[in-house]
């Protein structure tokens, strides 16, 4: 009974199968999608749509751009995004600054490349304008005219201070790599010569911007640089929100909206008593909340009294379960961070005496990672789950929670990917079947390697260890904890700026 309850479906897609992949059958396919997805109603049917005659609501400053709905002239809906008001109005501070250094905006249509490959490459003509902080673009230039001068919406802004780099490309091309994304721009100008003067322009702009916002976090080990030379106090100057913390790299990536967020969170928790925490801190619980500040305010609080009732950890306290070798710091990935390995075989229920003091180990090491070994307090790092030699007897269910809630919890923003090695397909089906409860971002970082070859892909094979299909046959010992010999010499000398382990808020 079993073996014909397996067949029949067989049977019937293999007599089905064929005939989808004829010509007609794919027209056939395509036309019935069509029909449904044209058919299928937006939301509930039966609740009526909501007024077009009201207005959205204007969206906080401190909000990141939203996508809204609307009546398309057809009556069809469709998207439209919603910017913040500094992309569409330049503030005062922002133009002096651009005129002092006689940074004009540029207008012109560019060419803009899709990211497609060989013949399917294309594109479309677009207005583009160089406004305060902001690249954006319009369909034509009447329409760029008419909006900007009513503040509407453009079609898309990009960040000039997320820019990492502006290269000029023969012929006639620019091309824009942001620092957020691994999207670039590829855009293409009427002339070599207005290609070079859109890259020189954005170029200078970026560098002004920048500037201005370190302005705004003068460095806090300098007194001096909380004033003027006239001697009055420097903009931002009564928020302690000056430290170096946010370094250049981060504060290319560090929005309008973020500034504002960052000086609101450091004057609620100045209003509660705790000592300020730093500004990566604080950027690291804003960016884990979208941007809502009451919300990262309320995670960041309750992180700030875990701190209180978790720290101090001393080494002697922990020093067992760190012989043990569970957690080894070791090399680093293609994009130059760090890779912690978590060695499957040691791990399970019988190997700890309370999970609560095997976490306190984790901690420990963690606020290690976090002070001592990132190259800046916004980097990541990189997680590799060693299954090798696992089996069911080492599954351990309240640790997967307890290192995913702390994680999480605890440490916002800090793991970039979390590499499962070795994967079987069993494993991975499995996975592709729960993932979809998970938050998507979350879900992401979760990545099933299978073998070596595709474990290449994300690191290099001199940075892997022995036992995960490197070259690397280091050996964990317990001194190198403090010693720091898990890192490499350069890693060991490179200066940090990030607050000390274990720091109390």
């Amino acid at each position: 009974m079993f073996g014909f309850t397996l067949e029949l479906p067989g049977r019937i897609f293999s007599s089905i199968f064929p005939s989808i992949l004829s010509p007609l059958g794919l027209l056939l396919l395509v036309l019935t999608m069509f029909f449904f997805l044209r058919q299928a109603p937006l939301g509930n049917p039966d609740k009526p749509p909501p007024p077009t005659s009201r207005s959205a609501p204007t969206p906080s400053p401190m909000s990141p751009p939203r996508v809204v709905r609307r009546q398309g002239q057809n009556g069809s809906p469709v998207q439209k995004r919603k910017f913040r008001d500094s992309v569409t109005k330049i503030d005062e501070a922002t133009q002096l600054l651009l005129e002092d250094r006689s940074i004009h905006d540029m207008r012109a249509y560019l060419y803009k490349r899709s990211q497609g490959l060989g013949l399917f490459k294309m594109g479309q003509s677009r207005y583009f304008v160089t406004h305060g902080a902001y690249l954006i673009y319009y369909e034509t230039e009447a329409k760029a005219n008419a909006a900007m001068t009513a503040n509407k919406d453009p079609l898309a802004a990009i960040d000039i201070r997320h820019i990492t780099k502006v290269e000029y490309l023969e012929p006639k091309q620019i091309k824009i790599v942001l620092s957020d994304t691994t999207k670039s721009y590829l855009l293409q100008a009427s002339s070599d010569d207005n290609a070079k003067l859109w890259v020189a322009n954005l170029t200078k702009r970026r560098e002004a911007l920048l500037d201005a916002l370190k302005e705004f976090y003068p460095n806090p080990n300098n007194p001096a640089d909380s004033t003027t030379e006239e001697g009055r106090p420097r903009s931002g100057s009564s928020i302690d929100v000056k430290d170096r913390t946010l370094t250049e790299k981060t504060l290319a990536t560090v929005t309008d909206a973020e500034l504002l967020a960052l000086s609101s969170i450091k004057q609620q928790f100045v209003s509660e008593g705790f000592k300020v925490p730093d500004s990566a801190l604080c950027l690291r619980f804003l960016r884990a909340r979208k941007g809502n500040v009451p919300d990262a305010i309320d995670f960041l609080r309750h992180h700030l009294e875990w701190r209180r009732s978790t720290f101090p950890i001393k080494y002697d306290e922990i020093k067992e379960e760190l012989e043990k070798g569970k957690y080894v710091l070791r090399g680093l990935d293609r994009d130059g961070d760090v890779i912690i390995y978590i060695r499957g075989c040691l791990l399970g229920p019988d190997t700890y005496s309370s999970l609560e003091n095997h976490m306190r180990q984790v901690f420990y090491l963690l606020e290690r990672v976090r002070a001592e070994v990132l190259k800046d307090p916004m980097d990541k790092f990189c997680i590799i789950y060693d299954r090798w030699d696992v089996d069911r007897a080492k599954s351990d269910k309240p640790w997967t929670k307890a290192i995913a809630k702390a994680l999480g919890d605890q440490y916002p923003e800090s793991m970039k990917r979390c590499i499962v090695y070795p994967s079987n397909r069993v494993f991975r089906y499995i996975w592709n079947l729960v993932k979809v409860f998970f938050d998507p971002v979350t879900a992401a970082k979760i990545v099933m390697v299978g073998s070596s070859d595709e474990l290449y892909k994300f690191i290099e094979k001199d940075q892997l260890l022995k036992t995960a299909g490197g070259t690397d046959d280091y050996e964990f010992k317990i001194e190198h904890v403090e010693t720091k010999e898990m890192m490499s010499l350069e890693m060991r000398n490179l200066e940090r700026v990030a607050p000390d382990p274990q720091t109390i808020y």
